[in-house]
């Protein structure tokens, strides 16, 4: 990345004119600067120009990261808008933006879709952001997403920086010490109101494990305070506008290493 901070000059020089015998000299300086003032000036013109010429309108339909450089938010909405957007994998949906997730809020509570909800960025302002009003071609992206997301319910969440609390023998499990399946809480991708909850998730809370070779690379593991990796693999219930929730049904949950490697593959009983 280059370098944008301003340098400051030194101290001018200040330069004294002792007589004829020096005059080439000051001759020579007064060339050398004039020289270095044109050769700034094409730099000078654009930024000069640039505070006469009037803002350009932008269109939101073909923004782009340079288009947009003040509203991060906005830009990544309209990266995400739209079928092609939508990654799957082993005929699983992957869960794994706001976007996606309001969508499918939409998809399942038969409720009037409220396309500004969907387009608004969201942010941490006190202020709400002003409300983005899609045009045309972007309710028809956003209706063919809803589209796609009824005849797709089965749903893949990753998450990072899973920690296990030491193993259990008496139940022969490790316990999830953290707010990763908790009936009732709402999970979120930004900081809008639009969340997922987990219906009956607590059989997940204690992964069950019988295998010595993995238990052992588990303790060692969890020894070194290290954390893993998890593939959430959901099924939705449902949905409510109102609520701007989504419910979804843990059917397996896989737990993996840092290279990627399940560890644990559990699956609801």
């Amino acid at each position: 990345m280059a370098d944008t901070r301003l340098f400051r000059p030194g101290p001018l020089l200040q330069l004294t004119v002792l007589g004829a015998a020096l005059s080439a000299l000051s001759l020579s300086a007064v060339l050398r600067i004039d020289t270095l003032v044109q050769a700034a000036e094409p730099a000078a013109k654009p930024a000069a120009q640039a505070a006469s010429t009037p803002a350009t309108q932008i269109n939101l339909e073909s923004a782009s990261l340079t288009d947009l450089p003040g509203s991060p938010s906005r830009v990544r909405i309209d990266q995400s808008l739209g079928v092609h957007a939508i990654k799957q994998r082993d005929g699983f949906v992957e869960l794994d933006n706001a976007v996606l997730l309001k969508t499918y809020v939409y998809a399942y509570s038969r409720q009037a879709v409220n396309y500004t909800g969907i387009l608004t960025p969201n942010t941490e302002m006190i202020e709400p952001p002003a409300p983005v009003q899609a045009s045309a071609k972007e309710k028809q992206r956003v209706d063919a997403m809803i589209a796609f997301d009824k005849t797709h319910p089965k749903l893949r969440i990753d998450v990072d920086d899973i920690a296990l609390d030491a193993y259990v023998p008496q139940g022969k499990y490790y316990p999830i010490d953290n707010r990763l399946f908790i009936h009732g809480v709402g999970y979120y991708f930004d900081n809008s109101p639009y969340h997922y909850t987990y219906d009956h998730p607590e059989a997940f809370r204690h992964l069950a494990c019988a295998d010595a070779a993995v238990m052992k690379t588990l303790n060692d593991a969890i020894a070194n305070y290290q954390h893993f990796h998890m593939a959430i693999f959901a099924t939705v219930l449902g949905g409510d506008a109102k609520t701007q929730g989504l419910l979804l049904r843990v059917d397996e949950v896989q737990l993996k290493d840092a290279l990627g490697n399940v560890l644990i593959d559990q699956k609801a009983g």
